[in-house]
Protein backbone atom coordinates (compact mmCIF):
# COMPACT_ATOMS: atom_id res chain seq x y z
CA UNK A 1 0.00 0.00 0.00
CA UNK A 2 1.52 3.05 -1.25
CA UNK A 3 0.55 6.61 -1.91
CA UNK A 4 -0.22 7.79 -5.81
CA UNK A 5 2.17 10.23 -6.56
CA UNK A 6 -0.40 12.29 -8.73
CA UNK A 7 -3.55 12.69 -6.22
CA UNK A 8 -1.21 12.33 -3.10
CA UNK A 9 -3.83 9.65 -2.02
CA UNK A 10 -3.05 6.31 -0.38
CA UNK A 11 -3.65 3.47 -2.99
CA UNK A 12 -7.29 2.39 -3.17
CA UNK A 13 -8.70 5.93 -3.30
CA UNK A 14 -11.61 6.35 -6.12
CA UNK A 15 -10.54 9.29 -7.65
CA UNK A 16 -13.82 9.49 -9.67
CA UNK A 17 -16.97 8.12 -10.89
CA UNK A 18 -18.80 7.97 -14.08
CA UNK A 19 -22.41 6.39 -14.78
CA UNK A 20 -24.66 5.40 -17.68
CA UNK A 21 -28.32 5.04 -16.66
CA UNK A 22 -30.90 3.16 -19.15
CA UNK A 23 -34.18 3.01 -18.27
CA UNK A 24 -35.69 2.59 -21.69
CA UNK A 25 -36.36 -0.68 -23.34
CA UNK A 26 -34.11 -2.35 -25.87
CA UNK A 27 -34.67 -5.97 -27.98
CA UNK A 28 -33.21 -7.57 -30.02
CA UNK A 29 -32.91 -11.21 -32.27
CA UNK A 30 -29.37 -10.82 -33.82
CA UNK A 31 -27.20 -13.88 -33.33
CA UNK A 32 -24.08 -13.95 -31.32
CA UNK A 33 -23.29 -10.61 -29.46
CA UNK A 34 -24.53 -7.43 -30.09
CA UNK A 35 -24.36 -3.95 -28.49
CA UNK A 36 -26.80 -2.86 -25.99
CA UNK A 37 -27.51 0.27 -27.15
CA UNK A 38 -27.22 2.89 -24.71
CA UNK A 39 -25.48 1.18 -22.04
CA UNK A 40 -21.88 2.65 -22.66
CA UNK A 41 -19.83 5.06 -20.33
CA UNK A 42 -16.20 6.76 -20.84
CA UNK A 43 -13.39 7.58 -18.63
CA UNK A 44 -10.46 9.06 -18.67
CA UNK A 45 -7.76 7.59 -16.05
CA UNK A 46 -5.26 9.77 -14.41
CA UNK A 47 -2.50 7.51 -14.42
CA UNK A 48 -1.85 4.40 -16.46
CA UNK A 49 -1.06 2.61 -12.97
CA UNK A 50 -4.84 3.23 -11.45
CA UNK A 51 -7.41 0.79 -12.20
CA UNK A 52 -10.68 1.01 -12.84
CA UNK A 53 -13.52 -0.94 -11.00
CA UNK A 54 -16.52 -2.13 -13.38
CA UNK A 55 -19.76 -2.89 -12.39
CA UNK A 56 -22.78 -3.69 -14.92
CA UNK A 57 -25.98 -4.07 -13.57
CA UNK A 58 -28.50 -5.69 -16.32
CA UNK A 59 -32.05 -6.26 -15.97
CA UNK A 60 -32.88 -9.01 -18.89
CA UNK A 61 -35.78 -10.31 -20.37
CA UNK A 62 -37.02 -12.93 -22.90
CA UNK A 63 -40.10 -13.48 -25.35
CA UNK A 64 -40.46 -17.30 -24.59
CA UNK A 65 -39.08 -19.64 -21.72
CA UNK A 66 -37.17 -21.75 -24.89
CA UNK A 67 -35.03 -18.72 -25.76
CA UNK A 68 -32.95 -19.44 -22.29
CA UNK A 69 -29.10 -18.79 -22.77
CA UNK A 70 -28.83 -14.90 -22.31
CA UNK A 71 -25.81 -13.64 -21.36
CA UNK A 72 -23.52 -10.49 -21.43
CA UNK A 73 -20.27 -9.49 -21.74
CA UNK A 74 -18.33 -6.14 -21.00
CA UNK A 75 -15.83 -4.21 -23.60
CA UNK A 76 -13.03 -2.10 -23.05
CA UNK A 77 -12.87 -0.22 -26.44
CA UNK A 78 -13.23 -3.17 -28.46
CA UNK A 79 -11.05 -5.95 -26.46
CA UNK A 80 -13.74 -8.42 -24.18
CA UNK A 81 -12.38 -7.59 -20.13
CA UNK A 82 -13.46 -9.86 -16.94
CA UNK A 83 -14.98 -12.51 -18.82
CA UNK A 84 -14.47 -16.60 -18.23
CA UNK A 85 -11.73 -18.42 -20.50
CA UNK A 86 -14.14 -22.08 -18.81
CA UNK A 87 -16.31 -22.55 -21.74
CA UNK A 88 -16.30 -22.43 -25.94
CA UNK A 89 -18.07 -18.79 -25.58
CA UNK A 90 -17.37 -17.33 -22.45
CA UNK A 91 -18.88 -13.63 -21.50
CA UNK A 92 -19.76 -12.32 -17.98
CA UNK A 93 -23.06 -13.37 -16.51
CA UNK A 94 -25.90 -14.50 -18.05
CA UNK A 95 -29.55 -16.41 -17.46
CA UNK A 96 -30.70 -20.03 -18.21
CA UNK A 97 -34.14 -19.12 -18.57
CA UNK A 98 -36.05 -22.37 -19.36
CA UNK A 99 -38.60 -24.11 -17.64
CA UNK A 100 -41.10 -26.88 -19.05
CA UNK A 101 -44.02 -24.69 -18.60
CA UNK A 102 -45.06 -21.01 -18.51
CA UNK A 103 -44.27 -17.77 -20.13
CA UNK A 104 -42.63 -14.54 -20.36
CA UNK A 105 -39.54 -14.98 -17.94
CA UNK A 106 -37.51 -12.37 -17.00
CA UNK A 107 -34.36 -11.76 -14.57
CA UNK A 108 -34.13 -8.59 -13.19
CA UNK A 109 -30.92 -7.49 -11.53
CA UNK A 110 -27.92 -9.43 -13.22
CA UNK A 111 -24.87 -7.60 -11.45
CA UNK A 112 -21.30 -8.25 -12.20
CA UNK A 113 -18.10 -6.54 -11.20
CA UNK A 114 -14.37 -6.42 -11.95
CA UNK A 115 -11.21 -4.82 -11.19
CA UNK A 116 -9.84 -3.65 -14.84
CA UNK A 117 -5.78 -2.34 -15.62
CA UNK A 118 -6.26 -0.53 -18.49
CA UNK A 119 -2.64 1.09 -18.49
CA UNK A 120 -3.60 4.30 -19.89
CA UNK A 121 -3.99 7.87 -19.63
CA UNK A 122 -6.35 7.95 -22.83
CA UNK A 123 -10.11 8.07 -22.80
CA UNK A 124 -11.15 4.87 -22.37
CA UNK A 125 -15.11 3.66 -23.38
CA UNK A 126 -16.56 0.37 -21.27
CA UNK A 127 -19.91 -0.84 -23.18
CA UNK A 128 -21.88 -4.08 -22.55
CA UNK A 129 -22.96 -6.37 -25.14
CA UNK A 130 -25.92 -9.23 -24.93
CA UNK A 131 -26.35 -12.39 -27.16
CA UNK A 132 -28.81 -14.91 -27.53
CA UNK A 133 -26.12 -17.95 -27.99
CA UNK A 134 -27.99 -18.26 -31.48
CA UNK A 135 -30.89 -19.48 -29.67
CA UNK A 136 -34.28 -18.65 -30.88
CA UNK A 137 -36.70 -15.65 -29.65
CA UNK A 138 -35.72 -12.18 -28.59
CA UNK A 139 -33.34 -10.86 -25.43
CA UNK A 140 -35.47 -8.05 -23.95
CA UNK A 141 -33.19 -5.59 -21.45
CA UNK A 142 -35.50 -3.42 -19.09
CA UNK A 143 -38.22 -5.25 -19.81
CA UNK A 144 -40.40 -8.23 -19.17
CA UNK A 145 -40.46 -10.08 -22.55
CA UNK A 146 -43.33 -8.91 -24.59
CA UNK A 147 -45.02 -7.96 -21.97
CA UNK A 148 -44.72 -4.38 -21.31
CA UNK A 149 -46.63 -4.25 -17.79
CA UNK A 150 -43.16 -4.96 -16.10
CA UNK A 151 -39.79 -2.72 -16.52
CA UNK A 152 -36.98 -2.58 -15.20
CA UNK A 153 -32.98 -0.52 -15.41
CA UNK A 154 -29.96 -1.23 -16.04
CA UNK A 155 -26.42 0.41 -15.65
CA UNK A 156 -23.05 0.56 -16.31
CA UNK A 157 -20.75 2.10 -13.65
CA UNK A 158 -16.93 2.89 -14.20
CA UNK A 159 -14.69 4.26 -10.96
CA UNK A 160 -11.21 5.03 -11.41
CA UNK A 161 -8.52 3.36 -8.27
CA UNK A 162 -5.63 4.98 -7.40
CA UNK A 163 -2.93 2.28 -8.05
Amino acid sequence: DGINLITGLPAGSVLQVVQTFKSDAFSSTDDGFFDITGLSVAITPSSSSNKVLVISDLAIGSSDLYSYNHGFKVLRDSTDVGISTAGSTNFSGGVNMYLSAGNIPYLFGTMKMFLDSPSTTSATTYKVQGTKISASGTFYLNRKGVDTSIGGASSITVMEVAG
